[in-house]
């Protein structure tokens, strides 16, 4: 009788262990509770203070969101902050405020507006090509960050349509904003590797192809308008001298 209620109370000892197990392992693993995108190159820490670096995140990339939660830093200032995985499975901590909720690519010159109405203000229009990062919505609208576009600093302004949130564009939008970058540099070596980046995407189809070919041939114009002007010149110095009287 005593063999049978020990093997009675096998299986519950058993289901007790397998079911703490379980609520262990559900304490540790996080849910995802969204997906969200780093507004810029920015680094993500290994606690929810930030003192160590763990890994750094490209502009654009994505991660999942397991958290969010408000510390009080030692300055006694509150910061807002995401717990994250990384696509590699990491784990670690980044202000939300370097977050987005989508990233997006301009298809088409858009107008940006101050409100979600074109009767507000058109704080700037958005060129063709540039990347730009869902930070709220609207009906049909978006709010949007951006950063410096020209000469406007764009953040929370909101559009309608003119852009497309296909992943697979970022890359070759990325590749293209640093192409820029680098022929807008004053060093040389910056200038024509950023030459040689706009010669790739040239080569290629689609809206980027075609921002990479009117970039060519507008700078192709640019460098020779000044040689075009000293050969006229030198021609004008010459005929003035053949046309001066002997001395």
């Amino acid at each position: 009788m005593k063999k049978l209620a020990a093997l009675c109370v096998l299986p519950f000892i058993a289901l007790s262990f397998s079911c703490k197990k379980t609520q262990q392992g559900d304490q540790v693993a996080d849910a995802v509770l969204a997906k969200k995108y780093a507004r810029y190159r920015v680094a993500v820490n290994k606690e929810p203070e930030l003192k160590t670096w763990l890994a750094t995140l490209e502009k654009g990339e994505d991660v999942d969101l397991l958290k969010e939660e408000t510390i009080t830093t030692g300055k006694k200032a509150q910061l807002v902050v995401s717990k994250v995985k990384l696509a590699g499975g990491e784990e670690g901590y980044i202000e939300s405020r370097h977050l987005a909720d989508k990233t997006i690519i301009f298809t088409e010159d858009t107008p940006a507006f101050n409100r979600p109405t074109m009767g507000s203000r058109l704080v700037v229009k958005m060129p063709r090509g540039t990347i730009a990062f869902v930070v709220g919505e609207q009906a049909n609208w978006v709010k949007i960050y951006a950063g410096k576009v020209g000469d406007t600093y764009v953040s929370n302004q909101w559009v309608q349509g003119g852009f497309t949130a296909d992943p697979q564009l970022l890359v070759t939008a990325r590749l293209y904003e640093s192409a820029l970058g680098l022929i807008a540099s004053h060093k040389e070596d910056e200038r024509k590797s950023g030459r040689e980046k706009m010669m790739e995407l040239a080569g290629g189809s689609g809206i980027f192809a075609e921002l990479a070919q009117a970039k060519l041939a507008g700078a192709d114009k640019t460098e020779q308008a000044p040689a075009e002007k000293n050969e006229q010149a030198a021609e004008g110095a010459g005929q003035e001298k053949a046309t001066q009287p002997a001395q």
